[in-house]
């Protein structure tokens, strides 16, 4: 039997041959495909939960954002009602004095300065703490995925920002607020003056007559060619806010720190990104102060009976004063606000949010974008 066997196997040993090494090469590719099928799915497993990570805390911080955004503007607002009090003004007019007509004037020029100087700081203060936020967001991001225990090598030591240095970084929104914002309400008061300053209490004026004194208002503070809102960017981030580590004897770790991450936002301030965002939030701004006045005039033309198209009624400069003047809660109001719920909501602002997020919390054994 084993004879028979035998010579068996020897009269077809080259088909043997042939198939077992079919039968074997066909198993190693198999097993070897197999590997890669296996080692494919588990990167694709690891790029997912690195997305998802990565995804669960930008979302985490961008309601930080909101939240953050929402408890600054009444700071802004008592900053505005401060340096622009009109119910003081209103108060000596009650008093009939002599120099009526004067406070007259002066309470015109305040009422357009501050609730236009409103939708200017809710902007800047909302696409502002968006980037600061989200610089500081990405950074932290990157210290997930470096526990202590392993922050040995200098990159993941850079990578690190003490809560003091977060501290004084986002203390610049603050420094914006007291300090770059009053600066800038000074700034807007000249251009009101030089367009309605000369514009009688008694005029008459339509809404399309106030849009153009608006638009004219916008075009002398907004005088950048290339980026129009470029002249905003001194009111937000002034240099002597920050500390120049060129002109100290010993260099403070803290210091250095906090200069890399101004000159970091100073780059996105100073982006066509960032200023194209600015300039659509101001612009819904201005949307918003117009429909305030074009609701004040449908109920002209309803209180008076009559059956007029809006952009043909003329109402005294006088008797729109109260109006605009209250249109700044409009604005800034407490919430529920519309404005500020759909400034935050801007898919411009998001996406802006999301790329300064996504060049802050790269690490090179990543490649996922949010």
């Amino acid at each position: 039997m084993l004879a028979r066997l035998w010579g068996c196997l020897k009269r077809h040993k080259r088909k043997f041959f042939f198939f077992g090494t079919v039968f074997g090469g066909s198993w190693l590719m198999y097993k070897f495909i197999w590997r890669k099928i296996k080692e494919i799915r588990d990167e694709e497993d690891k790029q997912y939960l690195i997305y998802v990570r990565r995804q669960h805390h930008f979302d985490s911080n961008q309601r930080t954002c909101n939240m953050t955004v929402l408890g600054m503007v009444p700071n802004l607002r008592e900053v505005l009602i401060k340096s622009l009090d009109t119910e003081e003004v209103k108060d000596m007019l009650k008093l009939n004095p002599p120099n009526k007509i004067d406070l007259w004037e002066e309470l015109k020029i305040m009422s357009v300065t501050r609730t236009l100087a409103a939708v200017y700081g809710t902007c800047m203060l909302s696409v502002m703490l968006r980037v600061q936020l989200n610089i500081v967001g990405g950074y932290l991001y990157l210290d997930t995925l470096h526990p202590p225990a392993a922050q040995k090598t200098e990159t993941v030591h850079n990578s690190i920002i003490p809560a003091k240095v977060q501290e004084r970084y986002l203390s610049l929104i603050k420094q914006f607020i007291e300090e770059g914002f009053i600066d800038f309400t000074h700034f807007l008061r000249l251009a009101v003056i030089k367009e309605i300053g000369s514009l009688s209490l008694k005029e008459l004026v339509t809404l399309d007559n106030l849009s153009t004194v608006f638009e004219n208002i916008r075009e002398r503070v907004e005088c950048g060619v290339d980026k129009a809102t470029l002249s905003l960017y001194p009111f937000l981030l002034k240099s002597e806010q920050v500390p120049d580590i060129s002109k100290t004897s010993v260099l403070n770790s803290e210091d250095e720190l906090l200069e890399r991450l101004v000159i970091e936002t100073r780059d996105i301030l100073e982006s066509s990104d960032f200023h194209t965002v600015l300039k659509e939030s101001i612009d819904r701004g201005y949307h918003c102060v117009l429909d305030g006045l074009a609701d004040h005039y449908k109920q002209q033309i309803n209180a008076e009976g009559q059956n007029k198209d809006i952009h043909h009624v003329s109402i005294a400069i006088a008797k729109l004063i109260p109006v605009i003047n209250a249109l700044m809660f409009n604005i800034c109001g407490d919430a529920p606000n519309r404005f500020i719920q759909e400034l935050l909501l801007m898919e411009e602002l998001k996406q802006l949010a999301a790329n300064v997020y996504e060049a802050f919390s790269q690490d090179p054994s990543e490649k996922v974008s949010i």
